[in-house]
């Protein structure tokens, strides 16, 4: 299937094409030689070497070390989200409308509720 993707990315009347591979830390490291994350990494690097000005890649992942490290090495522009404020602000926002519209939470007394978003807010680590 790799060597028909990368035949298919290559055809020569074709026009942009994004790939996005989304949450890649997800992919399991396991003691298969090599991993499922390694053969995705592995992949991601053959499809950055191709070198068609046409293709653009995207990859989402925490910032585990072993993705980072690959990820580097493949591009002069990296963006990284992670430790963004408007990341952290989203994170927040989204727990607290949990917290408050949650049927069993709306019992819960306020400082209760408080508690609770700035603890998740807090540990969440820009997930």
């Amino acid at each position: 299937m790799i060597e028909c993707l990368k035949e298919m990315l290559t055809h020569e009347a074709q026009g942009p094409i994004y790939i996005i591979m989304d949450a890649l830390d997800e992919c399991p490291i396991t003691s298969t030689v090599p991993s499922p994350r390694e053969e995705v990494l592995e992949l991601v690097e053959e499809l950055v070497g191709l070198h068609l000005p046409n293709v653009h890649i995207c990859v989402t992942s925490r910032p585990e070390y072993d993705i980072q490290i690959v990820l580097k090495r493949l591009t002069e522009r990296p963006v990284s989200l992670h430790d963004e404020s408007g990341q952290k602000e989203d994170i927040t926002n989204y727990v607290a409308s949990f917290v408050r519209s949650n049927q069993r939470m709306r019992r819960w007394r306020e400082e209760d509720k408080d508690l609770v978003i700035k603890t998740l807010s807090e540990k969440a680590s820009g997930m």
